[in-house]
């Protein structure tokens, strides 16, 4: 066997599982074997990308006959796919957990090379001079973050956040929230900060890979790929393992995990369903008595942002790239400026707002508001104005790009008609089957990790009063002998009657500024040494929820201070509990 048939076998005991499908590609002797240069080619560029995709791409590529063809087609997709990755990525779109958080250690010791050198020549070195064995001996012996001074942490700060950026990731913005220099440092500086970037990078690029290639559509893979849902279950499953393996105790003994604790508030989906629809039903009940009207809303992206059609599944060819995120940020700008617009005028709608996302995984919103009878007009024609702003002359996109209906109370409820898609959105429960016939809780799993993996909001109550206010006064169980409008607040709030707890707040159209109940905050302590708890990175002295304020009155709603340990349960998964 000649040298070069050494080298080809040599490769071929190294491709993946997948290549083993396809014995045209392994088999020199098959009947419709591929050319060895060819292989040797295809080998080289797919390795490039997941197995998933690996074997969309030879399965395209081997229904054209003509070879130039199939080896562009190959080198054209692979080349799209990674560069969906910044740079110096690019070689790592096959990347697990445990490499990616390999390639975060070094980007944050790198940076906390550059941030020492800076600060202790006054420039930046080069990159051969941060290698040598001295400098990585005071690396091990002092923090470089503690000791960064006033005068170049500017300095320090605008050379990692260029390095950042060549990652396509963006630096804290140190303006305001009480986020300093030398915190937007350290987190630069920091493995985990480092660690939960690459992952939503490396999670968006796989996702968009998928787009591209129309596998996230309703004859496929709907609302997002199978690769992304299944890390959405294992990471769901990590966090159930450790939540579990962690208890807190208060001042008295009292001792509970934090997944008993998890249970019990909105981190629970069934909670969280149940409090949506107590709200929903509470703007409901208060539209009836001040004679309001209900309103359903749809709006929707424009065609471009859009991957696939609706009908045949087949690839959109005005779609231009945009990922479910970008679609999502169009959204919230349209909506920005119809607010805007409705402030101007006087208008102040209140309701919900849901984002989910159409079969391709491009978000809508759908919006149940509740106005004044006599501004329905104006706000509907507020809205077509902003929605049909961009792109409003393409086909379709009048009857399209938003729609309208009106709520008549004597068909159903509003919060009926809601309700389908704040089950759909949550866990599927009560529905017979989803909109494009889908199983209802297959598809709230992968609406779920759709959201998650672009960072996308769910729900949003659009006016009425703080739910964080409302839960806090929950907590409370006996009769306070206060001011009536704090007992009368607290009883709505413990017999889940939203639209009393708004009427108690100062009514539906009371400005939050001006709402007579606000969150109450104070510092944190460390109940050993006595002192205050500080920000990881900032050095800010920590503020916590303690209750809630009348007319400058604190009233307690959290009466004990809890520490968190460890506590001894067995895993039965240990692939999740490393």
């Amino acid at each position: 066997m000649t040298a070069q048939n050494n080298v080809l076998e040599h490769k071929l005991n190294k491709i993946a599982s997948v290549f083993k499908d396809y014995p045209f590609l392994t088999e020199e002797r098959h009947e419709c074997a591929a050319d060895r240069a060819d292989v040797d080619f295809i080998f080289e560029q797919l390795n490039k990308v997941p197995d998933v995709i690996k074997r969309i791409i030879l399965n395209k590529a081997f229904k054209l006959k003509v070879r130039r063809e199939r080896n562009l087609y190959i080198l054209n997709t692979t080349k799209m796919i990674v560069s969906l990755l910044p740079e110096k990525l690019r070689h790592s779109l096959t990347v697990d957990d445990e490499e990616i958080r390999v390639i975060a250690q070094d980007c944050a010791d790198r940076c906390r090379r550059m941030a020492l050198h800076h600060n202790v020549n006054g420039n930046f070195r080069n990159e051969e001079s941060s290698h040598n064995e001295e400098f990585r001996n005071v690396t091990k012996r002092l923090d470089p973050l503690t000791d960064i001074c006033e005068s170049n942490a500017s300095e320090i700060l605008r050379i990692l956040t260029d390095y950042a950026e060549t990652f396509r990731i963006k630096a804290v913005i140190t303006s305001g929230k009480g986020v300093t220099e030398l915190g937007t440092i350290k987190r630069m500086c920091d493995l985990g900060w480092w660690n939960r970037r690459l992952r939503k990078t490396f999670n968006q690029a796989y996702e968009q890979a998928a787009i591209e290639l129309n596998l996230v559509q309703k004859y496929k893979q709907i609302y997002a790929s199978d690769l992304t849902v299944k890390k959405r279950k294992q990471q769901k499953l990590r966090n159930e393992q450790m939540l579990s393996s962690m208890k807190v105790i208060n001042d008295i003994g009292q001792q509970f995990s934090l997944k008993e604790l998890s249970d019990l508030n909105v981190s629970n989906p069934a909670v969280r369903k149940a409090e949506l629809m107590v709200r929903m039903r509470g703007f409901e009940e208060l539209s009836k008595s001040h004679n309001h009207e209900g309103l359903f809303i749809t709006m929707t992206c424009p065609s471009k942002y859009h991957a696939a059609f609706a009908k045949s599944g087949q690839r959109n060819p005005k779609y231009e790239g945009f990922t479910p995120y970008q679609a999502n940020q169009y959204l919230c700008k349209v909506w920005s400026r119809i607010r805007a617009e409705l402030d101007r005028k006087g208008i102040k709608p209140y309701g919900f707002r849901v984002a989910e996302p159409q079969h391709d995984g491009t978000p809508h919103w759908h919006m149940l508001l509740f106005v004044e009878k006599n501004h329905i007009e104006l706000l509907q024609s507020i809205i077509r104005h902003y929605a049909l702003e961009e792109d409003g002359d393409e086909k379709g996109a009048q009857e399209n790009r938003c729609d309208f209906k009106l709520i008549d109370p004597k068909k159903g409820s509003a919060t009926g008609y809601i309700a389908k898609y704040v089950s759909k959105n949550i866990d599927g429960e009560g529905l017979d089957k989803g909109v494009y016939g889908e199983d209802p809780i297959t598809a709230a799993q992968r609406v779920d990790a759709w959201s998650s993996c672009w960072c996308i909001r769910q729900f949003q109550q659009i006016g009425g009063a703080s739910v964080s206010v409302w839960r806090e006064l929950r907590r409370l169980k006996q009769k306070l002998s206060l001011n009536s409008v704090v007992e009368k607040a607290r009883i709505a709030a413990d017999e889940s009657k939203w639209d009393d707890f708004i009427n108690a707040m100062g009514g539906v159209f009371s400005r939050r500024k001006d709402q007579p109940l606000k969150l109450a905050y104070d510092s944190s302590f460390n109940s050993e040494t006595g002192e205050c708890k500080l920000g990881h990175y900032d050095g800010n002295i920590i503020q916590t929820i303690k209750g809630i304020y009348y007319q400058g009155q604190m009233i307690l709603t959290r009466f004990f201070n809890w520490r968190l340990e460890r506590a001894n349960v067995v895993c039965d998964n240990l692939e999740f509990c490393k």
